[in-house]
């Protein structure tokens, strides 16, 4: 069973250096508690007491406001996922304002915060449900016991815990290591982007792995379920808004490229198709990056990002030979 600790604050949220090594802590040298729960997902909706960023008030009530509804949990049983948002007293400060080291105060809270928000599972899951939870918070309990106790015990700890993390991907294929559940995309998505590459959230140089491509793909998620109609191009000008840019135009050239790619992709991620203003908006940006890159003869990700565009730009092309000359794209 693998046990994912995140954070969500008014302005983002998502993985964080001492709160995903809980989880994994918690659980090490776990025995299987039942069939029933195959992932538990703990996100810890962290305070935050100064002023929120321009523009953001609105954002931040709307969180403080979420936050006096939890704790929620969420049991997806036909995919053995167990979701549990609980309102964290760590400060959103003390993620975003640090540097990214390990933090035992952090880690002692969290972990306190993690075994707590465990215990809802029994009042979640039936009687019928094969996972024992009772077990799953003893085990949680006498790990506690054996907490590091200093900040140089929490780096070994972490050391080791990412050793173990990084030897079990190491076995997975690349497709299972991305971890993706297909229900949130389109049906056709997987065979139309039938490349891991183009799926990785780790990678910058793939359509939706740079920072911007990746909140674009989830604010484009939640704008078409919304509006089944609109056109893609639409997005843009209101994400444009919601970045405090007067328009899509307005935006600076990286992350207008970037942005555009990453429409493209998630067009056809979520939708199944890519809208041919997205597509020739996307092909375009992939010429100004190829450019830019291609005089950047001393940066040493230059062949990384000269290959990974030869491929996005095949993807939106299906039939075009590959520069060079070397056939058609497949």
């Amino acid at each position: 069973m693998d046990l994912c600790v995140m954070f969500r604050t008014y302005d983002g949220g998502g993985y964080d250096l001492t709160l995903s090594a809980v989880g994994d802590f918690l659980v090490q040298g776990a025995p299987d508690f039942g069939p029933a729960v195959k992932q538990i997902e703990v996100t810890l909706f962290l305070r935050h007491t100064s002023a929120p960023r321009a523009t953001l008030g609105g954002d931040l009530k709307e969180h403080r406001q979420l936050r006096a509804t939890l704790p929620k949990t969420v049991y997806r049983r036909a995919k053995g996922k167990v979701e549990i948002d609980v309102a964290s007293g760590l400060l959103s400060k003390d993620v975003w304002a640090r540097k990214p080291r390990p933090s035992l105060p952090m880690f002692v809270r969290a972990i306190d915060e993690v075994t707590s928000a465990l215990s809802l599972l029994s009042k979640r899951l039936k009687p019928t449900d094969a996972f024992d939870v009772a077990a799953l918070l003893s085990h949680c309990e006498a790990a506690k016991k054996r907490m590091p106790r200093s900040q140089t015990a929490l780096k070994s700890l972490m050391a080791k815990l990412k050793a173990q993390a990084d030897s079990k991907r190491a076995a997975l294929s690349p497709w299972e290591r991305l971890d993706i559940d297909w229900e949130e995309f389109h049906p056709a998505a997987r065979d139309l982007l039938d490349d891991p590459f183009f799926w990785d959230p780790t990678d910058d140089f793939s359509p939706n792995g740079n920072d911007t491509g990746a909140d674009l793909l989830e604010s484009y998620r939640d704008w078409i379920k919304r509006r089944k109609q609109a056109q893609p191009m639409q997005f843009l000008e209101r994400l444009a808004d919601d970045w405090g840019y007067e328009s899509f135009a307005a935006i600076d050239d990286e992350h207008r490229d970037e942005a555009a790619v990453g429409l493209a992709f998630a067009d056809l991620k979520l939708r199944g198709e890519c809208d041919p203003e997205a597509r020739a908006l996307a092909l375009a940006a992939i010429e100004r990056q190829r450019r830019e890159t291609e005089a950047a003869k001393k940066w040493k990700h230059r062949e990384e990002q000269l290959q990974a565009l030869e491929k996005i730009e095949r993807k939106l092309t299906p039939g075009r030979k590959a520069r060079g000359g070397k056939g058609p794209a497949r």
